[in-house]
Protein backbone atom coordinates (compact mmCIF):
# COMPACT_ATOMS: atom_id res chain seq x y z
CA UNK A 1 0.00 0.00 0.00
CA UNK A 2 2.77 2.41 0.93
CA UNK A 3 4.59 1.42 -2.26
CA UNK A 4 1.53 2.21 -4.36
CA UNK A 5 1.14 5.58 -2.65
CA UNK A 6 4.75 6.55 -3.34
CA UNK A 7 4.46 5.24 -6.86
CA UNK A 8 1.48 7.57 -7.38
CA UNK A 9 3.43 10.52 -6.00
CA UNK A 10 6.26 9.65 -8.37
CA UNK A 11 3.87 9.70 -11.32
CA UNK A 12 2.54 13.11 -10.27
CA UNK A 13 6.08 14.45 -9.96
CA UNK A 14 6.93 13.08 -13.40
CA UNK A 15 3.83 14.76 -14.88
CA UNK A 16 4.88 18.07 -13.32
CA UNK A 17 8.37 17.64 -14.71
CA UNK A 18 7.03 16.94 -18.20
CA UNK A 19 4.75 19.98 -17.98
CA UNK A 20 7.64 22.20 -16.84
CA UNK A 21 9.82 20.88 -19.66
CA UNK A 22 7.11 21.69 -22.20
CA UNK A 23 6.78 25.21 -20.78
CA UNK A 24 10.56 25.69 -20.92
CA UNK A 25 10.65 24.48 -24.51
CA UNK A 26 7.84 26.85 -25.53
CA UNK A 27 9.46 29.77 -23.69
CA UNK A 28 12.77 29.12 -25.46
CA UNK A 29 11.14 29.65 -28.87
CA UNK A 30 11.46 33.27 -30.12
CA UNK A 31 8.15 33.07 -31.98
CA UNK A 32 4.96 33.80 -30.06
CA UNK A 33 2.92 30.65 -29.52
CA UNK A 34 -0.60 30.29 -28.16
CA UNK A 35 -3.43 27.80 -28.36
CA UNK A 36 -7.13 28.66 -28.48
CA UNK A 37 -10.21 26.46 -28.37
CA UNK A 38 -13.13 26.96 -30.75
CA UNK A 39 -14.97 29.16 -28.27
CA UNK A 40 -12.08 31.63 -28.43
CA UNK A 41 -10.64 30.84 -24.99
CA UNK A 42 -6.85 31.14 -24.93
CA UNK A 43 -5.36 28.06 -23.24
CA UNK A 44 -1.57 28.16 -23.49
CA UNK A 45 0.86 31.01 -24.22
CA UNK A 46 4.62 31.36 -24.14
CA UNK A 47 6.72 34.33 -23.00
CA UNK A 48 7.16 35.63 -26.55
CA UNK A 49 3.40 36.19 -26.80
CA UNK A 50 3.60 38.47 -23.76
CA UNK A 51 6.44 40.44 -25.38
CA UNK A 52 4.69 40.72 -28.76
CA UNK A 53 1.31 41.83 -27.45
CA UNK A 54 2.42 43.75 -24.35
CA UNK A 55 -0.25 42.32 -22.05
CA UNK A 56 0.27 40.31 -18.88
CA UNK A 57 -0.29 36.54 -18.98
CA UNK A 58 -3.46 36.94 -16.91
CA UNK A 59 -4.83 39.63 -19.22
CA UNK A 60 -4.19 37.61 -22.38
CA UNK A 61 -5.82 34.49 -20.94
CA UNK A 62 -8.85 36.55 -19.93
CA UNK A 63 -9.33 37.71 -23.54
CA UNK A 64 -10.93 35.94 -26.46
CA UNK A 65 -8.69 35.19 -29.44
CA UNK A 66 -10.78 37.43 -31.72
CA UNK A 67 -10.02 40.34 -29.37
CA UNK A 68 -6.35 39.83 -30.23
CA UNK A 69 -6.52 38.90 -33.92
CA UNK A 70 -8.59 40.88 -36.40
CA UNK A 71 -10.67 38.78 -38.83
CA UNK A 72 -10.21 35.66 -36.67
CA UNK A 73 -13.17 34.03 -38.43
CA UNK A 74 -11.17 34.18 -41.66
CA UNK A 75 -8.31 32.30 -39.98
CA UNK A 76 -10.70 29.65 -38.61
CA UNK A 77 -12.38 29.16 -41.97
CA UNK A 78 -9.00 28.66 -43.64
CA UNK A 79 -7.95 26.09 -41.03
CA UNK A 80 -11.24 24.19 -41.37
CA UNK A 81 -11.26 24.26 -45.17
CA UNK A 82 -7.56 23.82 -45.99
CA UNK A 83 -6.04 22.31 -42.85
CA UNK A 84 -3.89 25.34 -41.98
CA UNK A 85 -3.46 29.11 -42.23
CA UNK A 86 0.15 29.59 -43.24
CA UNK A 87 2.57 32.51 -43.23
CA UNK A 88 0.07 35.35 -43.60
CA UNK A 89 0.27 38.88 -42.21
CA UNK A 90 -2.63 39.84 -39.94
CA UNK A 91 -3.64 42.84 -37.87
CA UNK A 92 -3.55 42.29 -34.11
CA UNK A 93 -4.59 44.42 -31.16
CA UNK A 94 -1.49 44.90 -29.04
CA UNK A 95 -1.44 46.78 -25.73
CA UNK A 96 -0.08 50.04 -27.13
CA UNK A 97 -1.52 50.04 -30.65
CA UNK A 98 -2.73 47.92 -33.54
CA UNK A 99 0.15 46.27 -35.36
CA UNK A 100 0.72 43.56 -37.91
CA UNK A 101 2.28 40.17 -37.24
CA UNK A 102 2.96 37.15 -39.38
CA UNK A 103 0.67 34.28 -38.39
CA UNK A 104 0.56 30.55 -39.05
CA UNK A 105 -2.27 28.52 -37.51
CA UNK A 106 -2.69 24.74 -37.30
CA UNK A 107 -5.50 22.52 -35.96
CA UNK A 108 -5.33 20.22 -32.93
CA UNK A 109 -7.59 17.17 -33.28
CA UNK A 110 -9.25 14.96 -30.68
CA UNK A 111 -9.46 11.15 -30.84
CA UNK A 112 -12.45 11.41 -33.20
CA UNK A 113 -10.53 13.58 -35.67
CA UNK A 114 -12.51 16.68 -34.72
CA UNK A 115 -10.78 20.05 -34.43
CA UNK A 116 -10.80 21.10 -30.78
CA UNK A 117 -8.08 23.76 -30.60
CA UNK A 118 -5.94 25.94 -32.85
CA UNK A 119 -2.20 26.49 -32.40
CA UNK A 120 -1.08 29.97 -33.47
CA UNK A 121 2.52 30.94 -34.21
CA UNK A 122 3.24 34.70 -34.40
CA UNK A 123 6.38 36.37 -35.75
CA UNK A 124 7.31 40.00 -36.19
CA UNK A 125 7.17 41.42 -39.72
CA UNK A 126 10.60 42.93 -40.35
CA UNK A 127 10.23 44.67 -43.70
CA UNK A 128 7.26 47.01 -44.20
CA UNK A 129 7.38 46.91 -48.00
CA UNK A 130 7.35 43.12 -48.06
CA UNK A 131 4.42 43.32 -45.68
CA UNK A 132 2.57 45.72 -47.97
CA UNK A 133 3.06 43.45 -50.97
CA UNK A 134 1.71 40.46 -49.02
CA UNK A 135 -1.27 42.23 -47.44
CA UNK A 136 -3.33 41.40 -50.51
CA UNK A 137 -3.29 37.75 -49.43
CA UNK A 138 -4.44 38.38 -45.89
CA UNK A 139 -6.74 41.38 -46.21
CA UNK A 140 -8.26 41.42 -49.71
CA UNK A 141 -9.79 37.99 -49.30
CA UNK A 142 -13.25 38.67 -50.71
CA UNK A 143 -14.20 38.25 -54.36
CA UNK A 144 -17.51 38.76 -56.13
CA UNK A 145 -18.14 35.03 -56.39
CA UNK A 146 -18.12 34.83 -52.57
CA UNK A 147 -20.89 37.41 -52.21
CA UNK A 148 -24.16 35.69 -51.34
CA UNK A 149 -27.45 36.86 -52.85
CA UNK A 150 -29.96 36.51 -55.67
CA UNK A 151 -31.98 39.70 -55.21
CA UNK A 152 -32.07 41.25 -58.68
CA UNK A 153 -31.20 44.76 -57.54
CA UNK A 154 -28.25 43.34 -55.58
CA UNK A 155 -27.09 41.31 -58.60
CA UNK A 156 -27.25 44.46 -60.73
CA UNK A 157 -25.01 46.24 -58.20
CA UNK A 158 -22.48 43.38 -58.35
CA UNK A 159 -22.44 43.50 -62.16
CA UNK A 160 -22.05 47.27 -62.12
CA UNK A 161 -19.16 46.96 -59.65
CA UNK A 162 -17.45 44.47 -61.95
CA UNK A 163 -17.78 46.89 -64.87
CA UNK A 164 -16.04 49.71 -63.03
CA UNK A 165 -13.50 47.54 -61.17
CA UNK A 166 -10.61 48.17 -63.56
CA UNK A 167 -11.17 51.92 -63.82
CA UNK A 168 -8.57 54.24 -62.30
CA UNK A 169 -11.32 56.57 -61.10
CA UNK A 170 -12.12 56.92 -57.42
CA UNK A 171 -15.04 54.94 -56.01
CA UNK A 172 -17.27 55.67 -53.04
CA UNK A 173 -19.43 52.94 -51.51
CA UNK A 174 -22.47 54.18 -49.60
CA UNK A 175 -24.48 51.97 -47.28
CA UNK A 176 -25.64 51.43 -43.72
CA UNK A 177 -23.36 49.69 -41.22
CA UNK A 178 -23.21 45.95 -41.83
CA UNK A 179 -24.18 46.03 -45.52
CA UNK A 180 -20.78 44.80 -46.71
CA UNK A 181 -18.94 47.91 -47.85
CA UNK A 182 -15.45 46.48 -47.27
CA UNK A 183 -16.51 43.19 -48.89
CA UNK A 184 -17.35 45.13 -52.06
CA UNK A 185 -14.16 47.19 -51.83
CA UNK A 186 -12.02 44.04 -51.62
CA UNK A 187 -13.99 42.39 -54.43
CA UNK A 188 -13.49 45.41 -56.69
CA UNK A 189 -9.76 45.32 -55.95
CA UNK A 190 -9.54 41.59 -56.65
CA UNK A 191 -11.46 41.99 -59.93
CA UNK A 192 -9.09 44.71 -61.16
CA UNK A 193 -5.62 44.67 -62.69
CA UNK A 194 -4.31 45.74 -59.26
CA UNK A 195 -5.32 42.42 -57.68
CA UNK A 196 -1.71 41.30 -57.18
CA UNK A 197 -0.80 44.59 -55.49
CA UNK A 198 -1.51 45.72 -51.91
CA UNK A 199 -4.98 46.36 -50.54
CA UNK A 200 -4.72 48.60 -47.47
CA UNK A 201 -7.79 49.29 -45.34
CA UNK A 202 -7.96 52.35 -43.07
CA UNK A 203 -10.84 53.11 -40.73
CA UNK A 204 -10.84 56.89 -40.60
CA UNK A 205 -13.20 56.91 -37.64
CA UNK A 206 -11.05 54.63 -35.51
CA UNK A 207 -7.77 56.58 -35.67
CA UNK A 208 -7.35 59.48 -33.21
CA UNK A 209 -7.29 62.83 -35.03
CA UNK A 210 -3.76 63.57 -33.79
CA UNK A 211 -2.45 60.32 -35.31
CA UNK A 212 -4.29 60.10 -38.61
CA UNK A 213 -1.72 62.11 -40.60
CA UNK A 214 1.19 59.91 -39.47
CA UNK A 215 -0.88 56.78 -40.18
CA UNK A 216 -1.78 57.86 -43.70
CA UNK A 217 1.45 59.58 -44.76
CA UNK A 218 4.10 58.21 -42.38
CA UNK A 219 6.93 60.11 -40.71
CA UNK A 220 10.71 60.41 -40.70
CA UNK A 221 12.97 59.44 -37.81
CA UNK A 222 13.04 62.20 -35.20
CA UNK A 223 9.96 63.94 -36.61
CA UNK A 224 8.47 64.21 -33.13
CA UNK A 225 8.95 62.91 -29.61
CA UNK A 226 8.31 59.18 -29.57
CA UNK A 227 8.89 58.70 -33.30
CA UNK A 228 10.22 55.25 -34.13
CA UNK A 229 13.86 54.85 -35.16
CA UNK A 230 13.96 54.61 -38.93
CA UNK A 231 10.64 56.39 -39.33
CA UNK A 232 7.25 54.93 -40.18
CA UNK A 233 5.73 53.84 -43.49
CA UNK A 234 2.34 55.44 -44.09
CA UNK A 235 -0.70 53.68 -45.52
CA UNK A 236 -0.50 55.46 -48.87
CA UNK A 237 3.10 54.33 -49.40
CA UNK A 238 2.19 50.82 -48.30
CA UNK A 239 -0.65 50.79 -50.85
CA UNK A 240 1.55 52.01 -53.73
CA UNK A 241 0.51 50.24 -56.93
CA UNK A 242 -2.65 48.91 -55.32
CA UNK A 243 -5.78 50.12 -53.57
CA UNK A 244 -6.35 52.09 -50.38
CA UNK A 245 -9.75 51.70 -48.75
CA UNK A 246 -10.81 54.70 -46.65
CA UNK A 247 -13.68 53.45 -44.51
CA UNK A 248 -15.86 55.93 -42.62
CA UNK A 249 -14.39 58.78 -44.65
CA UNK A 250 -17.11 61.07 -43.33
CA UNK A 251 -15.31 60.97 -39.96
CA UNK A 252 -12.06 62.40 -41.35
CA UNK A 253 -11.08 65.73 -39.73
CA UNK A 254 -11.36 68.78 -41.99
CA UNK A 255 -7.63 69.57 -41.86
CA UNK A 256 -6.85 66.04 -43.08
CA UNK A 257 -9.41 66.38 -45.85
CA UNK A 258 -7.30 69.19 -47.33
CA UNK A 259 -4.20 66.96 -47.35
CA UNK A 260 -6.11 64.04 -48.84
CA UNK A 261 -7.36 66.34 -51.59
CA UNK A 262 -3.75 67.23 -52.44
CA UNK A 263 -2.82 63.55 -52.71
CA UNK A 264 -5.73 62.96 -55.10
CA UNK A 265 -4.88 65.99 -57.24
CA UNK A 266 -1.09 65.67 -57.33
CA UNK A 267 -0.42 61.98 -56.65
CA UNK A 268 2.30 62.71 -54.08
CA UNK A 269 2.63 62.57 -50.28
CA UNK A 270 5.00 64.11 -47.75
CA UNK A 271 6.04 62.22 -44.65
CA UNK A 272 5.86 64.21 -41.42
CA UNK A 273 9.29 65.77 -40.83
CA UNK A 274 10.28 65.70 -44.52
CA UNK A 275 9.95 68.07 -47.47
CA UNK A 276 10.61 65.28 -49.95
CA UNK A 277 7.66 64.52 -52.21
CA UNK A 278 7.00 60.80 -52.64
CA UNK A 279 4.90 59.82 -55.68
CA UNK A 280 2.20 57.22 -54.98
CA UNK A 281 0.09 55.30 -57.46
CA UNK A 282 -3.05 54.26 -55.60
CA UNK A 283 -6.68 53.74 -56.42
CA UNK A 284 -8.88 55.23 -53.69
CA UNK A 285 -12.07 53.47 -52.65
CA UNK A 286 -13.97 55.32 -49.92
CA UNK A 287 -16.96 54.22 -47.88
CA UNK A 288 -19.50 55.95 -45.68
CA UNK A 289 -22.82 55.40 -43.97
CA UNK A 290 -23.46 59.14 -43.95
CA UNK A 291 -25.13 61.45 -46.46
CA UNK A 292 -21.99 63.36 -47.48
CA UNK A 293 -24.01 66.00 -49.36
CA UNK A 294 -25.72 66.76 -46.08
CA UNK A 295 -22.33 66.82 -44.33
CA UNK A 296 -21.10 69.30 -46.97
CA UNK A 297 -24.14 71.51 -46.33
CA UNK A 298 -23.38 71.42 -42.59
CA UNK A 299 -19.75 72.39 -43.22
CA UNK A 300 -18.44 69.09 -41.88
CA UNK A 301 -17.10 67.79 -45.21
CA UNK A 302 -15.26 69.66 -47.94
CA UNK A 303 -17.27 70.14 -51.12
CA UNK A 304 -14.21 69.89 -53.38
CA UNK A 305 -13.12 66.60 -51.77
CA UNK A 306 -16.66 65.22 -52.05
CA UNK A 307 -16.64 65.67 -55.81
CA UNK A 308 -13.14 64.17 -56.07
CA UNK A 309 -14.08 60.94 -54.30
CA UNK A 310 -17.65 60.72 -55.61
CA UNK A 311 -16.68 59.89 -59.20
CA UNK A 312 -18.13 56.35 -59.18
CA UNK A 313 -20.76 55.95 -56.44
CA UNK A 314 -22.05 52.51 -55.42
CA UNK A 315 -25.12 52.32 -53.21
CA UNK A 316 -25.53 49.11 -51.19
CA UNK A 317 -29.06 48.15 -50.10
CA UNK A 318 -29.97 47.39 -46.51
CA UNK A 319 -30.92 43.80 -45.70
CA UNK A 320 -34.56 44.85 -45.21
CA UNK A 321 -34.56 45.66 -48.95
CA UNK A 322 -33.20 42.18 -49.80
CA UNK A 323 -35.81 40.03 -48.06
CA UNK A 324 -35.60 37.34 -50.74
CA UNK A 325 -31.92 36.89 -49.80
CA UNK A 326 -32.55 36.29 -46.09
CA UNK A 327 -33.28 32.51 -46.32
CA UNK A 328 -30.19 32.07 -48.52
CA UNK A 329 -28.00 34.01 -46.10
CA UNK A 330 -29.40 32.10 -43.12
CA UNK A 331 -28.54 28.79 -44.79
CA UNK A 332 -25.05 30.06 -45.70
CA UNK A 333 -24.26 31.27 -42.17
CA UNK A 334 -25.76 28.14 -40.63
CA UNK A 335 -23.46 25.93 -42.72
CA UNK A 336 -20.33 28.02 -42.21
CA UNK A 337 -20.69 28.82 -38.52
CA UNK A 338 -21.78 25.34 -37.43
CA UNK A 339 -18.72 23.93 -39.17
CA UNK A 340 -16.44 26.49 -37.56
CA UNK A 341 -17.83 25.88 -34.08
CA UNK A 342 -18.06 22.11 -34.48
CA UNK A 343 -21.74 22.27 -33.56
CA UNK A 344 -24.91 20.93 -35.12
CA UNK A 345 -27.02 23.05 -37.45
CA UNK A 346 -30.36 24.19 -36.05
CA UNK A 347 -33.56 23.65 -38.01
CA UNK A 348 -35.63 26.82 -38.42
CA UNK A 349 -39.42 26.21 -38.49
CA UNK A 350 -41.36 28.19 -41.08
CA UNK A 351 -43.03 30.34 -38.42
CA UNK A 352 -39.65 31.51 -37.16
CA UNK A 353 -38.33 31.85 -40.71
CA UNK A 354 -41.14 34.27 -41.55
CA UNK A 355 -40.31 36.30 -38.46
CA UNK A 356 -36.68 36.50 -39.55
CA UNK A 357 -37.71 37.54 -43.06
CA UNK A 358 -40.06 40.24 -41.77
CA UNK A 359 -37.59 41.66 -39.24
CA UNK A 360 -36.09 45.07 -40.07
CA UNK A 361 -32.40 44.09 -39.46
CA UNK A 362 -31.02 47.49 -38.38
CA UNK A 363 -27.57 45.88 -38.08
CA UNK A 364 -27.97 44.30 -41.53
CA UNK A 365 -25.90 41.25 -42.53
CA UNK A 366 -23.60 41.56 -39.53
CA UNK A 367 -26.60 41.36 -37.19
CA UNK A 368 -27.99 38.34 -39.05
CA UNK A 369 -24.65 36.54 -38.85
CA UNK A 370 -24.37 37.22 -35.12
CA UNK A 371 -27.90 35.96 -34.52
CA UNK A 372 -27.27 32.70 -36.40
CA UNK A 373 -24.11 32.20 -34.33
CA UNK A 374 -26.17 32.71 -31.16
CA UNK A 375 -28.79 30.20 -32.36
CA UNK A 376 -26.09 27.61 -33.09
CA UNK A 377 -24.42 28.15 -29.72
CA UNK A 378 -27.70 27.75 -27.83
CA UNK A 379 -28.83 24.89 -30.06
CA UNK A 380 -32.37 26.22 -30.33
CA UNK A 381 -34.31 28.64 -32.51
CA UNK A 382 -36.46 29.41 -29.46
CA UNK A 383 -33.81 31.85 -28.30
CA UNK A 384 -35.76 34.30 -30.50
CA UNK A 385 -38.64 34.15 -28.02
CA UNK A 386 -36.34 35.23 -25.18
CA UNK A 387 -35.04 38.06 -27.35
CA UNK A 388 -38.64 39.16 -28.03
CA UNK A 389 -37.77 39.05 -31.69
CA UNK A 390 -41.42 39.20 -32.76
CA UNK A 391 -41.92 42.67 -31.28
CA UNK A 392 -40.40 44.23 -34.40
CA UNK A 393 -42.99 45.37 -36.91
CA UNK A 394 -42.76 43.60 -40.29
CA UNK A 395 -41.28 45.68 -43.09
CA UNK A 396 -43.55 46.01 -46.14
CA UNK A 397 -42.21 44.26 -49.21
CA UNK A 398 -41.74 46.48 -52.23
CA UNK A 399 -44.07 45.74 -55.13
CA UNK A 400 -41.24 44.85 -57.50
CA UNK A 401 -40.03 42.22 -54.98
CA UNK A 402 -43.39 40.50 -54.38
CA UNK A 403 -43.30 37.80 -57.01
CA UNK A 404 -39.74 36.73 -56.28
CA UNK A 405 -40.24 36.88 -52.50
CA UNK A 406 -43.39 34.75 -52.53
CA UNK A 407 -41.63 32.17 -54.64
CA UNK A 408 -38.81 32.07 -52.15
CA UNK A 409 -41.16 31.73 -49.17
CA UNK A 410 -43.15 28.98 -50.90
CA UNK A 411 -39.98 27.02 -51.55
CA UNK A 412 -38.84 27.41 -47.95
CA UNK A 413 -42.29 26.58 -46.55
CA UNK A 414 -42.72 23.41 -48.57
CA UNK A 415 -39.24 22.20 -47.66
CA UNK A 416 -39.70 22.69 -43.92
CA UNK A 417 -43.24 21.30 -43.82
CA UNK A 418 -42.15 18.13 -45.63
CA UNK A 419 -39.15 17.79 -43.33
CA UNK A 420 -41.28 18.23 -40.19
CA UNK A 421 -43.96 15.77 -41.38
CA UNK A 422 -41.30 13.15 -42.02
CA UNK A 423 -39.74 13.77 -38.63
CA UNK A 424 -43.05 13.28 -36.79
CA UNK A 425 -44.35 10.46 -39.03
CA UNK A 426 -47.21 12.57 -40.36
CA UNK A 427 -48.53 13.59 -36.93
CA UNK A 428 -50.32 16.90 -37.61
CA UNK A 429 -50.36 18.16 -34.01
CA UNK A 430 -46.65 17.58 -33.40
CA UNK A 431 -45.73 18.95 -36.83
CA UNK A 432 -47.78 22.12 -36.36
CA UNK A 433 -46.25 22.69 -32.91
CA UNK A 434 -42.72 22.24 -34.28
CA UNK A 435 -43.41 24.65 -37.13
CA UNK A 436 -44.89 27.25 -34.79
CA UNK A 437 -48.25 27.36 -36.62
CA UNK A 438 -51.79 26.12 -35.92
CA UNK A 439 -53.24 22.80 -37.11
CA UNK A 440 -55.70 24.49 -39.51
CA UNK A 441 -52.90 26.58 -40.99
CA UNK A 442 -50.84 23.44 -41.49
CA UNK A 443 -53.75 21.67 -43.22
CA UNK A 444 -54.17 24.63 -45.58
CA UNK A 445 -50.47 24.65 -46.45
CA UNK A 446 -50.42 20.87 -47.02
CA UNK A 447 -53.29 21.30 -49.46
CA UNK A 448 -51.69 24.36 -51.06
CA UNK A 449 -48.38 22.60 -51.75
CA UNK A 450 -49.95 19.21 -52.58
CA UNK A 451 -47.82 17.52 -49.93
Amino acid sequence: MIFILFEGVDIVEKDKLVEENIENILDSIPAGILTSDLSGTIRIINKSIIKLFGYSEEKIKSMKIWNLVKNWNMVLDEVHNNGSFTNEDVQVNAHTNRLKLNLSAYPIYDSKERIVEITCIFNEVKKPRKLANRLIKSQAIYTFDKIIGKNQNFIDIINYSKQIADSRSNVIIVGDSGTGKEVFAQSIHNYSSRKDKPFIAVNCGAIPSNLIESELFGYEEGAFTGARPGGHLGKFEAADGGTIFLDEIGEMPLDMQIKLLRVIEEGVINRIGSIKQIPVNVRIISATNKDLKDEVAKGKFRKDLFYRINVIPIYLPSLKDRKDDIPILINYFMERISKRLNKRKVDIPIGYMERLINYDWPGNIRELENLIELIINTGSIKILDKLQFNTVEPTPIKSEEIDETIFTLETVEKKYIEKALNKFDGNISQTAKALGIGRNTLYRKIKKYSI
